[in-house]
């Protein structure tokens, strides 16, 4: 009997989904908790009056005022009264409890919207956007003005899985502009997506200006012919590799483009990558970050030489200092990721000042030296009231860190687990599922990296994140060796990226493939071409 009732429940759940798949109101990506259909649409049309009682949903009307003013040439007017409104902003605690969570309530003659905070406004507002006709998302100017909006009647209550959803965009293999970066974080919050990771250094570049270490920028930022820094990575970079390349963003850019993100409801994160995968910062100031006795000779697994900086210098303690504490000044976020990811096996073996180190302080072997650097590395984050993040390898051997650090578990969803058993606090971000830097499909016409498995848009969809406590969330990642220019980063990112934001914000019972297909060719796609995203078109 219950065996029939099981079936009965899937098969229910199964139709359910077919039959919404069809219906006007099956839109939305991610998909909403719950969502029911009425009969009949709301017209938004210039005289339509918004009212709210609470300034947090300043920012979801300005986003819908924004679009409005560019696609019909008109915004909305505020209500004198309240009988005046038909769209309406509510402040409400009692009927959402969720935190991001929000109620959109949409009938004939009005639209409610309710919500505790800021980032529920703002999703509500996506939600009902993209139940809108997708001229709404048009970035060209259109022939003819879109004067009403025919937005179909229904009702939902929808709030987030994870607190993190995060992408990553590594800016430091190839520079993207700012104008990208904030396309790239815009396109994001369309999903719901709300943690920005922004990868700013590593062997190939250094891309955010510290005023305490101008050379960062100076010698950091520059690759090929007459500089410093390499240009050819394993996994091989791509591209041509005769003529200089260089470009950073200064503190002006960063705050302006955090700004811009904090108004779309996502946080941002930045990466500085240390020990390992730091060439960019030791060209830069090799007298503060190397021991001028270490005649150790090593590679990374991308083929860098001598590519970490010296945990037994007391200068790269005072040099993280200072970049951490102007990091902090420019990303109100409260976390930093602190990289900690490769470190190659050569490092510092000859180093005459690490076996001080060792000596003085009873370390054993390497594992212990990188412990003590991520230890110090803990308390200077302390310091300047940041928490740290950082790749699984940093939780490697147990360092003493502090317990509400996070650690991004990229190798599998074993490591995942493992780190789980420690009591670490994780995002999942397993390189067969997230790692959007890889092909996918194997195929030499396709851009992207293949020392990886393919990740085509079914397989990230087909993710399934862990449901325990110490799971923050979930992030995909593009890494840039193989990204030439915008249209390769386009195609990379989408359409896995829609794949992404359902993983990380819809119930994992209420997702179904064949259902998801459907709304993205219907839907999502023809959202990004609106916008002029190069998207993988298979």
């Amino acid at each position: 009997m219950l065996k029939k009732i099981y079936i009965f429940l899937l098969l229910f759940l199964f139709t359910s989904s077919i039959l919404l798949a069809n219906s006007p109101v099956d839109a939305i990506i991610p998909k909403p908790q719950k969502i029911m259909q009425r009969k009949g649409s709301f017209l938004l049309h210039k005289n339509i009056k918004y009212c709210s009682n609470t300034a947090l949903s300043k920012n979801a009307l300005g986003y819908l005022q924004d679009h409005l003013r560019y696609s019909s040439g008109y915004t909305l007017s505020k209500a004198d009264k309240s009988k005046n409104c038909q769209l309406h902003f509510q402040y409400n605690t009692k009927k959402v409890k969720k935190t991001e969570a929000y109620l959109l309530d949409i009938s004939t003659d009005k639209i409610n919207i309710m919500a505790k905070d800021k980032a529920g406004f703002f999703y509500a507002m996506v939600s009902l956007m993209q139940l809108m006709e997708s001229d709404i998302w048009e970035i060209k100017p259109l022939k003819r003005k879109k004067k009403t909006w025919a937005i179909p009647s229904c009702n939902i209550e929808d709030y987030p899985r994870f607190k993190w959803r995060g992408m990553m965009l590594d800016t430091s293999r190839n520079f993207f502009s700012k104008t990208y970066v904030k396309k790239f974080i815009d396109r994001m919050a369309q999903v719901k997506l709300n943690r920005f990771h922004w990868h700013l250094s590593d062997d190939e570049g250094w891309r955010v200006e510290i005023k305490k270490y101008p050379k960062l920028t100076q010698v950091g930022a520059r690759r090929g012919p007459g500089t410093k820094l390499p240009f050819s990575t394993y996994p091989a970079m791509r591209g041509p590799k005769n003529k200089l390349q260089s470009g950073y963003y200064s503190q002006k850019d960063i705050k302006e483009i955090v700004a811009y993100a904090k108004v779309r409801s996502i946080e941002i994160l930045p990466e500085i990558d240390m020990p390992g995968h730091a060439k960019a910062a030791i060209v830069s100031y090799p007298e503060l970050l190397e021991d001028p006795q270490d005649k150790s000779k090593y590679r990374s697994v991308q083929k860098i030489r001598n590519n970490a900086v010296n945990p037994a210098l007391e200068s790269t303690y005072v040099f993280l200092d200072h970049v951490i504490a102007e990091l902090s000044t420019l990303f109100p976020f409260g976390y930093i990721h602190i990289g900690g990811d490769e470190v190659p096996s050569g490092a510092w073996k000859k180093s005459p000042a690490i076996k001080v180190l060792m000596s003085k302080k009873y370390l054993k072997n390497r594992r212990e030296v990188q412990n003590y650097f991520f230890t110090r590395l803990d308390k200077i984050l302390a310091k300047h009231q940041r928490k740290m993040i950082g790749w699984q390898e940093v939780a490697k051997k147990r360092p003493t860190l502090r317990s509400q650090n996070i650690f991004m578990a990229w190798k599998s969803p074993k490591d995942a687990k493992r780190l789980i058993k420690q009591k670490r606090h994780v995002i999942m971000t397993s390189v067969q599922y997230l790692y959007f830097d890889q092909q996918y499909k194997r195929n030499k016409k396709e851009p992207g990296h293949t020392w990886s498995t393919p990740v085509s848009t079914q397989k990230s969809y087909s993710f399934t994140p862990i449901n325990a406590h110490y799971v923050t969330g979930i992030e995909a990642c593009l890494w840039s060796e193989t990204l030439l220019n915008e249209k390769i980063a386009d195609y990379l990112a989408w359409p896995r990226m829609f794949a992404l934001a359902e993983a990380a914000w819809t119930a994992q019972h209420k997702r179904v493939w064949k259902n998801f297909q459907k709304r993205l060719s219907k839907h999502g796609l023809e959202r990004l071409k609106k916008q002029g995203v190069d998207y993988r078109k298979d």
